[in-house]
């Protein structure tokens, strides 16, 4: 059985996290705009911006401590390219989840306080996970990965 091609999935993945992040940002100025959520008091907008910016700040800065981490053990580990692969998807997909998460709350905090900083920062948000997208050329080289290995994670051989 070929196995399917691992930058390929990688990328795949990346795409639902980004689209997804996108659809609930929409969905989120349609609700605002035609105003079917109205908004909450000053005193919960304050807060969730306190909140938001916190969260954001913290999660994209251990975010992407972990992922050097994790990507670095990835590159230094002796194993077969699959499995350096392997520990670089989960890298990938951790730096991911904290880029989203932060950015899912702002959206939160838009719907329910109707403020464009909100949005701004979910913006913000999808734009790094945006820059962050998989690329096999890069992976290839962060991973010394050899032809034969780049070839097995195609699927080719």
């Amino acid at each position: 059985m070929q196995q399917p091609n691992a930058f390929k999935v990688l990328k795949v993945l990346h795409t639902a996290l980004l689209m997804s992040m996108i659809i609930f940002s929409v969905v989120a100025i349609v609700l605002v705009q035609r105003n079917l959520i109205p908004a909450s008091g000053e005193t919960l907008e304050r807060s969730l911006q306190l909140v938001c910016i916190l969260v954001s700040g913290v999660m994209l800065l251990a975010g992407f401590n972990i992922f050097k981490k994790k990507m670095m053990a990835a590159r230094n580990d002796t194993g077969p390219g699959e499995q350096r692969m392997d520990l670089y998807r989960a890298a990938c997909i951790l730096w991911w989840a904290m880029i989203e998460g932060p950015g899912l709350l702002a959206t939160v905090g838009y719907i329910l306080t109707h403020n464009l900083a909100f949005l701004a920062l979910a913006v913000f948000h999808i734009t790094c996970l945006f820059v962050f997208s998989p690329r096999k050329a890069n992976i290839v080289v962060l991973l010394n990965l050899t032809p034969a290995e780049v070839a097995r994670l195609e699927g080719t051989k």
